[in-house]
């Protein structure tokens, strides 16, 4: 895959966050200022919730909704309780008030957060 459009700019406020599920895994892109959005994997790895339900904090991390785990926008490491580890971060880019995203340039080496498989506890 290559970069593709996923977004206006104008789709997304400073402070907002988007789901886009138009591509082979859901991602939830945040905007950190007027040219600055960062893209990342939309499953939180505590319990798999949604991380575009979030809240952007100043210290440009996101916080999980359902129960607080907290990432770095920038690097994707869990930086609050519950996380069980790194939330994998994409390749972003503007062009022409364009948001455009790239799953093939994982900017880490996370693991794509999965749900437990059938029969397990979901325990990590």
């Amino acid at each position: 895959m290559t970069f593709a459009v996923v977004a206006n700019l104008d789709d997304l406020e400073v402070g907002d966050t988007m789901l886009v599920d138009e591509l082979s895994e859901p991602i939830c892109l945040i905007r950190l200022a007027d040219d600055d959005v960062r893209a990342i994997h939309n499953t939180c790895t505590h319990q798999q919730q949604p991380l575009h339900e979030g809240t952007l904090q100043d210290d440009d991390t996101l916080v999980c909704a359902a129960h607080a785990s907290r990432y770095d926008l920038t690097t994707g490491e869990a930086v609050g309780p519950f996380a069980c580890g790194p939330i994998p971060v994409y390749a972003c880019k503007i062009e022409d008030d364009a948001i455009w995203v790239d799953l093939d340039q994982q900017l880490n080496d996370a693991p794509i957060p999965r749900p437990p498989a059938p029969g397990t506890r979901g325990e990590r």
